[in-house]
């Protein structure tokens, strides 16, 4: 048993160099669908962080009369934490309102000459709310709508980054349909490509193979090296697309940091996942190479 499968092995890597130029091309092919694939997971990961970066940011200001108690705005304040669509109520006092404002308009100089003409404070209290999920704004807001706020609630300032949200959506979409399309192309051409490859390995070794079977070989001990050299196919391609992710990886991750302020590490997500997404990859490749294998010997071994 085990001589047998030395030998079957030891045929499956003398096939695989004797026909190196069309092993190259398999390999080449194979590797182009694993990309597709690895790109298809790099663009959802991309996509999906830069919406919860967005998501994280969306807030409703409420901005009171600057002539409310404080007592008023934190009875606001408490209903809000009442409502199960609230994740978080933050408190801005005029006092701090003031200071956030000449922070955000300390290059604009005209701007605090006539802040400063101004004898007292002309910003009132306002509450920052913060939703556990975008689509509970609305629910929010319709909450907000009761009369009894109209005199108190000089603006409900939605930082709406629905619009942004929908945008990388569907650009997402496009772009996971268009690289799932060139993943199916390149599968089929894989296919294609090693059943044409182990076809011309079982032409080479036609004379061999009959000699095989007239001396007893069984059909298993002529088709397995022609299976093996699928694996084969499978293992390098593999190994090849990680040689290639990773540079492509640390390369894009800079860019990354600027656009999610550091907020997510791909690099680190690949490494942590790392014998799922290539494991699972490896296991396609082998089923894929397999079906092509078993295909090209049921197809063209006629012996």
């Amino acid at each position: 048993m085990l001589t047998s499968s030395l030998r079957i092995i030891k045929f499956a890597f003398q096939d695989f160099f004797r026909n190196f130029w069309l092993s190259f091309v398999t390999l080449t092919i194979l590797v182009l669908a694993l990309f597709s694939v690895n790109l298809l997971i790099i663009f959802n990961l991309v996509a999906n962080s830069a919406v919860a970066s967005v998501e994280n940011k969306i807030d409703i200001n409420l901005d009171f009369n600057n002539q409310i108690a404080e007592d008023e705005v934190i009875n606001v304040q408490n209903y809000l934490k009442s409502l199960v669509e609230v994740k978080e109520v933050i408190y801005i006092s005029p006092e701090q309102a003031i200071e956030n404002f000449k922070e955000r308009h300390k290059d604009e100089p005209k701007i605090l000459a006539s802040l400063e003409e101004i004898d007292e404070n002309p910003l009132g209290p306002s509450l920052i709310i913060k939703a556990k999920s975008t689509d509970d704004y609305p629910i929010i807001l319709e909450n907000l709508a009761d009369p009894q706020y109209d005199n108190i609630i000089v603006s409900k300032d939605f930082d709406d980054h629905r619009q942004v949200i929908d945008k990388i959506t569907g650009i997402t979409q496009k772009v996971n349909i268009g690289v799932i399309i060139v993943a199916i192309i390149f599968t089929l051409i894989s296919i294609l490509i090693v059943s044409n490859a182990i076809r011309m390995a079982i032409y080479t070794h036609r004379e061999e193979i009959i000699a095989m079977k007239l001396v007893g070989a069984t059909d298993w001990f002529v088709r397995a090296p022609f299976l093996f050299q699928g694996i084969i196919f499978a293992v390098l391609s593999v190994l090849i697309i990680i040689l290639i992710i990773y540079p492509i990886l640390g390369f894009i991750q800079p860019s990354l940091n600027l656009l999610l302020e550091g907020e997510f590490n791909i690099i680190d997500y690949f490494n942590q996942y790392f014998i799922i997404i290539f494991g699972l990859e490896l296991i396609g490749a082998i089923i894929i190479n397999f079906i092509s294998s078993l295909w090209a010997v049921g197809k063209y071994l006629k012996v």
